[in-house]
Order: C-alpha cells, then sequence, then structure tokens
C-alpha cells in the first residue's frame, strides 16, 4: 500500500510526540531551500545555534513559486506521487538485482525515489566508477 503522508503518518508517531519537523524543498519539489517546524524552545534554539545564512534569506521569487506549483500539482493531482511510488519500487528492485555480488550495495525504503547507493571497495576505483555511472546516465549524486 503506498501513503501520501509524511514520516510521522508513516509510522504512526503522533505529532505531538515529536520536537521539530524539518522539510526540503530541493530534489522533489525542484527548488531549494527547506524549513523547520516545531516547540518554540526547540526552533529557538535551532535558529541561534545554526549558522545565519540559514535564518536571514528568503527564496528568490521564481524558486518560491516553483516550490509552491510544486505542492498544488501534488495537491490536486495525488496519483502522480503514487505512479513516482511505485517507479521508485520497481527501480529499487532492479538496483537490488543489479549490485548482487558487486561492491555496490543500496540503502534506503524502497518507495522513496531518492536511493542511497553505497561503494564498499577503495576510494579510488569508487571515484572511476562513480563516474562511469553518472556518464552512463543522469544522475544527481552526492559525494560523502
Amino acid at each position: 500500500m503506498y501513503f501520501l503522508t509524511g514520516v510521522t503518518e508513516h509510522y504512526g508517531v503522533p505529532i505531538l510526540d515529536v520536537d521539530m519537523v524539518i522539510g526540503s524543498l530541493e530534489n522533489a519539489l525542484a527548488s531549494t531551500g527547506g524549513f523547520c517546524v516545531g516547540r518554540s524552545y526547540v526552533v529557538g534554539h535551532q535558529r541561534l545555534s545554526g549558522l545565519g545564512y540559514c535564518f536571514s534569506a528568503s527564496l528568490p521569487p521564481l524558486l518560491a513559486t516553483a516550490a509552491s506549483e510544486a505542492l498544488r500539482l501534488i495537491e490536486v493531482d495525488p496519483e502522480r506521487v503514487i505512479k513516482l511510488q511505485q517507479y521508485s519500487k520497481c527501480i529499487h528492485k532492479e538496483l537490488q538485482v543489479a549490485f548482487k555480488g558487486s561492491n555496490f550495495s543500496l540503502r534506503g525504503v524502497d518507495i522513496s525515489p531518492m536511493k542511497h547507493i553505497i561503494y564498499n571497495g577503495e576510494r579510488n576505483m569508487m571515484d572511476q566508477k562513480l563516474d562511469e555511472l553518472v556518464n552512463k546516465a543522469s544522475l544527481y549524486v552526492v559525494l560523502e
């Protein structure tokens, strides 16, 4: 079964048991930035302890409009998210098969479109393999 919920609803955690909820407008909403909401003492601590630019800059109008429109599309056509979850599950399964017996492993939730691919070999080999993989397909890659 597929859900159009946040992580608290997905795992059955009452929202009042959560001190802070954070979200990103990047990737899925084709924008940038994010948000944090929660109990005032926690958010206040976050604001005081975080880097200044995080809380002093607003989104450019074009990016705010893009995020708002993406949310509107999801709201009026929730089937889009269900299809994305189905496609993500298929890709997850195919990646698991493709990585079997290799130095690559896959982590994360199968219905999530974001796939965490771990290379368990030598670092210089990882860089070479990653370059090959990125050149073959259009991928968004973050190195840690």
